[in-house]
Parts: structure tokens; sequence; C-alpha cells
């Protein structure tokens, strides 16, 4: 499973507010490039199994010389 996680935990490592992160996760989530879960009171977010999200992803790596590993 590719790594996931919930608006606080996103925030605090993005630096980031709630509000803002959740602004964010929406517009992402409207584009398809991530899904959601429910789990409890915790909504986690990940990337979207498409070639669009991955394609995207690839490009964010190399722009930003950073490796997010993706499980197969």
């Amino acid at each position: 499973m590719p790594p996931r996680g919930c608006v606080s935990n996103i925030a605090a490592a993005m630096e980031m507010s709630d509000p803002a992160v959740s602004h964010h996760l929406k517009q992402l989530k409207g584009s398809g490039l991530i899904v959601s879960r429910r789990e409890g009171k915790e909504v986690y977010y990940k990337l979207a199994d498409t070639e669009t999200a991955r394609l995207v992803h690839k490009v964010c790596e190399e722009m930003f010389q950073i490796t997010c590993p993706l499980e197969q």
C-alpha cells in the first residue's frame, strides 16, 4: 500500500494549518489524483491508482529532487 496520511499528519509534515491542507486535499481529490478512506473519525488519503497520478508523482519527485517510495 502506498504511503498515506490524515490531515493532521500531513499538515504537521508540511508545516501548514489543517484547514489549508484540507482545502488542497479537496482539490486533489476532485481532480482524481488522490483517494480517501474513512477509518473511525480519521480520513486517510493516498495517491490514486491512475497513470495520471503516477505521472504527477514522478514529475514532483524530479522537480523537487525528492524520493517518496511507492509500494507496488
